[in-house]
């Protein structure tokens, strides 16, 4: 769907009256407040992680650990970064199809693919992050259980991230039922 068609549509369809600035404001993905909120999330995680990274190796003692410990580390970072920007870059850039029933088919399978992207490198920082920090350990018996407690709550974690994608999935899925019986 065109633009031009997009607000002419508005403009015909009644109520108040908006200019062409107010249609064009409007219809800028820039202003969508979820791709505000990504946007925000991905710069925050951005600052935070890079300034851990800045510091993991005097406060953490990263000339202390093994070489492997350090890469990991680094690779998980990066690698959950890049994700960020990747779901950022996909789902700012507009779906333009035929019709809107296939635009909405193709987000669905984008998202599909973000989600699953997603899930398997956030598991995969935080494992970097646990063979970080556990990698000059010696485990005693309590510390076997603070490591149980820890990987209990990052399938917790990824459960719950799982139910979040899930979610935005059923609902795309549903629109997309919803134009197949009204064709």
């Amino acid at each position: 769907m065109e633009l031009n068609e997009l607000k002419s549509g508005w403009q015909n369809a009644g109520g108040n009256y908006r200019t062409e600035a107010d249609l064009e404001r409007m219809t800028k993905l820039n202003h969508h407040p979820t791709l505000k909120r990504i946007r925000i999330k991905m710069i925050i995680e951005t600052v935070v992680l890079s300034f851990f990274m800045f510091v993991y190796y005097d406060w953490f003692d990263g000339d202390k650990k093994p070489l492997y410990a350090n890469l990991l580390l680094f690779a998980g970072v990066l690698l959950y970064i890049f994700n960020d920007l990747i779901g950022y870059i996909s789902l700012a850039k507009p779906v333009m199809k035929e019709n809107l029933r296939s635009s909405v088919q193709h987000l669905l399978n984008k998202v599909k693919r973000l989600s699953i992207l997603s899930l398997v490198i956030s598991f995969f920082y935080s494992v970097c992050l646990l063979a970080f920090f556990l990698s000059v350990i010696t485990f005693t018996k309590e510390k076997s259980f603070i490591l149980l407690g820890m990987i209990l709550v990052l399938v917790q974690l990824t459960h719950i991230s799982y139910k979040v994608w899930r979610n935005w999935i059923l609902k795309l899925e549903l629109q997309v039922k919803d134009f197949a019986e009204q064709n």
